[in-house]
């Protein structure tokens, strides 16, 4: 089960009227970004954006603190992160369980012909790998808020002053968080990336 978010040390918890008052001020139109996050962290939800928006909203008013000068978007966007990670978890955990269908059911459900199939061996690789950068950007994330959102902000494509307003901080000070996140993928990847890549093995003398 996921952590709650609970307010850091030197922080005044909000009330639960205060939790209201900040959700309430969401911008909650098509296009805004709290919207925007909630769509692209809904890869790892079974629902589509809206659902894991209202899942986040929802546990935000019953069951989550909020620490005074968080922002309602920071907030609910390390929420949806959450419900996103542990659905991920709960998808890579049931795929451990081998599951059996029919040939003549799966010919039936790819219909006629324009499809490739890749081999056992070839899924299996490519879902590792997978897990191994999930868990390289899980790492990222949980090194602190900033960091987070900077990730986030990455992923919906911003640049610029928008990745900026993302984080709510100035072009200079983006600059110096982007190297930071920089030199700790850096960190990471070198720790990894033997498992992605290992050596060839020698061959015979």
């Amino acid at each position: 089960m996921s952590e709650p978010f609970v307010p850091k040390d030197g922080f005044r918890p909000l009330s639960r009227a205060e939790v209201e008052t900040v959700i309430g001020r969401l911008d909650l139109k098509p296009r805004a970004m709290i919207v925007r996050t909630a769509d692209h962290l809904a890869g790892d939800y079974v629902g589509e954006g809206r659902d894991l928006l209202h899942d986040a909203i929802t546990r935000a008013l019953t069951s989550r603190s909020c620490r005074e000068g968080i922002t309602g978007e920071q907030f609910i966007a390390g929420i949806m992160r959450s419900i996103a990670s542990t659905a991920r978890r709960s998808r890579e955990r049931r795929a451990d369980d081998p599951i059996s269908v029919p040939v003549e059911m799966l010919a039936e459900q790819m219909g006629v012909g324009g499809y490739t199939v890749q081999s056992a061996d070839d899924l299996i690789e490519t879902e590792r790998v997978r897990r191994i950068c999930a868990g390289v950007l899980d790492r990222l994330a949980a090194a602190s808020a900033t960091q987070a959102n900077l990730i986030d902000g990455i992923g919906l494509g911003l640049r610029g002053q928008a990745l900026a307003d993302h984080l709510a901080i100035s072009l200079d000070d983006l600059a110096t968080v982007r190297r930071a996140l920089k030199r700790h993928a850096l960190r990471l990847w070198l720790q990894v990336e033997l498992s992605i890549s290992p050596p060839d093995e020698p061959g015979p003398p």
